[in-house]
């Protein structure tokens, strides 16, 4: 897990509202190869599978982060021992998934039993480096957009859809209410030994495997040793998408999830830190403890 380091200097203005009027869609910027550079698409339709649980806990804490003009959101928090979200906003809009596609491709390998050997390695690098090159070797290997349709199926995905351009894995659709459906897939329904690898690679490193810094959103909102995140960004096809998404809890009770889409004037300095305020309100006032 990445040594944390100060918050950037310049912070994200906190102001006193809810965290349901965060309601937009924000796009994590991937520093990605050719394969994961995208823009939000309308998803394909597919079909209706059981829902995500809608029931709504009790709000932890009703403050929230203000966000720049034109910056685009979804969230969702979501507690895996309620069975609830905590909160969620603009859960069912559709964003370009960029790294977030990863997680795709490394629980379709775990399905199909090859989670195993020197794919091990692989989707390791994949995840805690976000490795554009390993994810466009095992996308094309796997079949492209027939990973999402599996994936889709398999974990009863309901507004995910596959890239238009099969060699472009990022501009696959997904909204946060799919990424809360992905992570329910891991923790409720993977077996021990996959689910365990998958939560072991999403240690996220401070610097992924092109150089960028993606400590960032969760990764800094959470005292080490309490999350287990992937990061997505991507530049810019129009503007810059940077998503921060995972498991934080001493016993991963919940899945946080933003997702942003953030005009380029920014840059990804500003938007890393805009993401990093969202994912500070969101986990504020979560009981982080372990179970007793």
């Amino acid at each position: 897990m990445s040594e944390r380091r100060r918050d950037p200097a310049e912070q994200v203005t906190v102001i006193g509202v809810a965290v349901a009027a965060l309601v937009a869609v924000v796009v994590v910027a991937q520093g990605l190869g050719s394969a994961g550079v995208a823009t939000a698409q309308k998803p394909v339709p597919t079909a209706a599978p059981p829902s995500v649980a809608s029931s709504t806990a009790q709000p932890p804490a009703r403050t929230t982060t203000s966000v720049p003009a034109k910056v685009q959101l979804a969230t969702a928090v979501y507690d895996l021992r309620a069975g609830a979200f905590v909160s969620r906003s603009g859960e069912d809009t559709p964003f370009a998934a960029e790294s977030l596609t990863k997680l795709l491709i490394a629980t379709d390998l775990a399905a199909s039993g090859r989670l195993a050997g020197d794919n091990l390695a692989r989707v390791k690098g994949m995840l805690s480096t976000s490795d554009d090159q390993i994810a466009n070797q095992l996308w094309t290997a796997d079949g492209g957009p027939a990973i999402v349709a599996r994936e889709v199926r398999a974990m009863g995905l309901k507004a995910t859809a596959p890239p238009r351009d099969p060699g472009r894995w990022g501009d696959t659709t997904m909204t946060a209410a799919d990424v809360v459906r992905i992570y329910q897939y891991v923790m409720t329904r993977m077996p021990a030994g996959q689910r365990n690898v998958l939560l072991s690679d999403l240690a996220a490193t401070a610097q992924a495997a092109d150089g960028t810094d993606q400590d960032f959103g969760i990764t800094l909102a959470v005292p080490d040793g309490q999350w287990w995140a992937k990061q997505a960004w991507a530049c810019c096809r129009p503007a810059w998408d940077v998503h921060t998404t995972g498991l934080v809890g001493a016993d991963q009770r919940y899945i946080v999830v933003a997702l942003s889409q953030q005009p380029l004037a920014g840059g990804f300095a500003g938007a890393t830190k805009v993401i990093t305020g969202v994912a500070k309100t969101l986990v504020a006032g979560l009981d982080l403890a372990p179970r007793p």
